[in-house]
């Protein structure tokens, strides 16, 4: 295996060689990852507590509470507003046209 700095030449290896880098280096990867999650979490935990908060505390808080806006509505559904004689589908005008409504004027299916 090449050292810090190498150049790896991987034309000349293996697929079995080629398998075992890419799995050591994926192990690294994550290595990395979580030492720099940590660092990370360590760093916020310390801010906040400048503060008098806790990291724990201000991830229970709702959305609302941490500055962000709702989005308002339940997403519920919504009354329909066309009605298909024929077939008595509805639409409520939200969403993509039916096909029974598309092109035509949308008077003739009002409810």
């Amino acid at each position: 295996m090449a050292g810090k700095g190498s150049v790896v030449d991987l034309d000349g290896m293996t697929v079995a060689e080629l398998t075992a880098l890419r799995d050591a280096a994926e192990v690294k990867r994550l290595q990395k990852l979580d030492a720099e999650k940590n660092a990370v979490m360590a760093e916020a935990r310390t801010k906040l507590a400048a503060l008098g908060l806790s990291l724990d505390a201000m991830l229970r808080q709702p959305a609302t509470q941490r500055g962000r806006k709702s989005k308002g509505g339940d997403g519920g559904t919504v009354a329909a507003k066309f009605r298909d004689p024929e077939s008595e589908q509805t639409w409520s005008g939200r969403g993509r046209e039916p096909a029974w409504i598309k092109g035509k004027n949308r008077d003739e299916f009002r409810i």
